[in-house]
This record gives C-alpha cells, structure tokens and sequence, in this order.
C-alpha cells in the first residue's frame, strides 16, 4: 500500500507547485479583503468582467432575475460547437489545458481551461477550506471518486496517505455495511479537521454510525464539506447528527460559471465573485441558475444555462456579516425521469427510503424496460423482512400497480465517477 501513499504525495507536490502555493498565496488574499465590503466587491467583479470581456449585474450583493427569452448559451450548444467559444491564446492565456467531464446528466463535455483559472479555482476552495475552519497544515480527508488502492487490497485498507498534503484518501468504490466499520475507525485514527465527500459516501457513514447507535469519535473534525451531489436535507440532518459538526456544502460546475459556498453560519453564498449569476425562474417556484464566468480567458462562458436550481433566500443579510447574496437551498440537476408503459413519469423518489436510517445505509431504485422495479439495498443484520415490506408498501404508495422487489446487495456499483445514480434503468 506504500506505493498508493507515494504516488499520493507526489502528484499532491506536483499540484501545489503548479497551483495550490499560487492560489493560496495570490488570488485567496484578494478574495478574502472583499467579501465583507459591497465597494471592493463590486470594485472586484467590475475588474473581472472587463479583464474578459463579459458583462454581468454591476451589484454582486443582490441576485438579478433572468429574461427567458434571452440570448443563452446551452449545454447543447457547447457540446456540438466547443470551438465557438473557445478564443484565441493572449499573453494571459497560453498555458491551457483540456478537461473532460460526463456531468451530473451524463452528458460529456469537453472545455478549455487555462492555467489561471485553474489557480483561481484553488483560490475559491482555500477560502470555502477557511470558512469550515480548517489552515494549511491542518489535515484533511477525501471521500471521492478516486483510485487510492487496489481492487482487493490484502491488508483490508482502501485508503492512502498524502503525506505533502496531508490528507487521507479513501475510497468510495468499496463502501459496504462489510467496510463502513474500518473506514470509520481509519477516520477517528487520522482525526481530521476537514471530511470532504460525496453526500452518498458520508451519508453511508452517517447511517452506518447511527444504525450502531453511536457517533463519530474524532475530537479535530470542524466540519464536512459536501459538493458533487444534491445535498438533500435529510442527509444533512443524518450527517450532521452522525458527525456533531455542521454540513459544508459546495456547489459549482466544470463549465466553472458559477459557484455556492457555505459560511458557519449555515447561509447558502452565491460568490458573485466567482461568476455573474442570474436567476431565470421555472414554474415550480424554483429558479435555474444562469452564469457568466470571470475566471477562464480561454473559453468565457457568457449567460450559460446550468440546469441547476436554487430556491431562493428571503434577502435579509447573513449573520456571517459575508455580503454575497444568498439562497436557502441548492436543488441541483433532477434525477432520472422514468416514463411507464401507461404514460406515468415517476421521479423523485428518495422518500420510499425514509425512515429506515438505523438499518439502512444506501439505496438505490431499479427500474427494468419490462416494467418491473427492483429496490437495491445495502443493509445492516437488523432489517428484517418487516422492514422489507415497510420498503415496498412505500414505493407502492407513490407508484401504485406495478411490480416492485427487493434486492440486498453487499455495495451498490459506482460508476466512472465514482458516484451511482438514484434511479437506474436497466435493459
């Protein structure tokens, strides 16, 4: 497992010498002197925009409504024409590089970055890392969709170290209610100050802890820091409770045209610093998020449709004295939409699982072309068959008439990414 650690240590020296000294030391000061001032702010924002040539809301203390009959750009209109918007190399815009993401929809996007937005994107993180509590030296641990151990590891670890970084890479591959145990014992042993993960990968440790009737141990932990997935209000409740330290959770995109942090006091910050954000509303009474970066001179984004949607704040400010406009809940893209044979669109439902969080640690909806729903569960010794029936009654009540089982899995597969769908179709 020494190899892991090694190869761990090294690219983590690699990126602080190509972006994290930089983006700590230059573009994290800048952002921390504005945003408890609405004249640097926006002095800040008017920088920005005429450094790239993009226009956005002049007040990046309030959020500005979107006209939906606009001139947008789509994901569709990226993904079939990247070279539109990609312009050409300047003298602060040589070093690039090309990133390439599936997306919450699975839609694959490929998009240029250049080497300073890729600094300024380290600079965002170190301020939202200051937020929970956390200072460079402090340890960290990782919960993501990364390679950190073998298949098998013989020794039963599926984590390594980043000595440079000080951090604890752990799998989120080889969750299991088999595994759980270790990972938490790793964590309590490595005690950091800052858990960053998927919401699923710490909502599994959560109900883990709770279905055990006891909580996490360690004595450094500030906080959890959550992003990649919606952050539904439940899990945070679980995590929360699971953990006793408050739920951190980060929104932002690989287009990189808009950004959410979380301040101590619990406040969703839309970083007007980061991108112009414009709220184009939907008749559900929420709002889709409608950006314009101020941070890659190399492929500027202008008024690009997220998919994502907020319900937005009630406008007061922030205890956190922070100015940055705020919204009460980050929703995120909606999950997979399933069209039954008699015309009915089932979603949304991550409800059938609530309820079950002391036996329950992961779930996931299958849903067959023949018709038929499979509910895959990853459980504790204490389900039983009553709760099992409790399972399928739930469903039932929301999808009436149709066939529903349920299947007991040792871990629900991830995918390339790491994560798993909610709702999956299979063939």
């Amino acid at each position: 497992m020494w190899t892991w650690s090694l190869k761990a240590t090294l690219r983590s020296f690699a990126r602080t010498l190509l972006r994290g000294l930089w983006g700590r030391l230059l573009v994290y000061p800048r952002l921390a002197r504005h945003e408890r001032s609405a004249e640097d702010l926006n002095r800040y924002i008017a920088d920005r925009a005429r450094r790239l040539g993009v226009a956005v809301a002049a007040d990046g203390t309030r959020l500005c409504l979107a006209g939906a009959h606009g001139a947008f750009t789509t994901k569709a209109m990226l993904r079939e024409h990247p070279e539109r918007f990609l312009r050409p190399r300047t003298p602060g815009s040589l070093l690039r590089a090309t990133i390439r993401t599936s997306g919450t929809s699975g839609t694959p996007l490929s998009l240029v970055q250049t080497l300073g937005a890729v600094i300024r994107e380290e600079g965002f993180v170190q301020r939202q890392l200051r937020w929970i509590g956390w200072r460079p030296g402090d340890r960290r641990a990782w919960i993501r969709g990364d390679i950190v151990c073998p298949d098998r590891p013989p020794d039963g670890r599926y984590w390594c170290h980043d000595r440079w970084g000080r951090m604890l890479l752990m799998s989120s591959y080889h969750l299991s209610e088999a595994t759980i145990g270790a990972y938490v014992a790793a964590l309590e042993r490595y005690d950091p100050v800052v858990l960053h993960a998927y919401p699923s990968s710490v909502a599994a440790l959560a109900a883990w802890l709770d279905a055990h009737g006891r909580r996490y141990r360690g004595l450094a932990l500030r906080g959890v820091l959550t992003s990649s997935e919606t952050l539904e209000p439940g899990v945070r409740t679980l995590v929360e409770r699971s953990f006793g330290v408050r739920v951190f959770d980060w929104y932002g995109q690989a287009e990189r045209v808009a950004a959410i942090g979380t301040c101590e006091a619990g406040s969703y910050h839309v970083l007007t610093d980061y991108g112009g954000v414009e709220l184009l509303a939907g008749d559900d009474g929420t709002y889709e998020l409608v950006g314009t970066t101020l941070n890659n001179p190399a492929m500027p984004l202008a008024r690009y449709r997220t998919g994502d949607r907020v319900v937005p704040g009630d406008g007061r400010p922030c205890a956190c004295g922070r100015v940055f406009p705020t919204v009460a809940r980050v929703i995120g893209r909606q999950e997979r939409s399933i069209h039954l044979p008699d015309g009915r669109i089932v979603t949304r439902l991550d409800r059938v699982f609530q309820g079950h969080d002391r036996h329950l640690i992961e779930g996931q909806v299958l849903y067959r072309s023949d018709g038929r729903f499979r509910l895959r569960i990853v459980a504790t010794p204490g389900l039983t068959a009553a709760h099992e029936a409790a399972l399928v009654a739930a469903f039932l009540l929301r999808v009436p008439g149709v066939e529903v089982g349920v299947e007991r899995v040792a871990a629900i597969a991830r995918g390339p990414n790491g994560k798993f769908e909610f709702i999956a179709v299979e063939a």
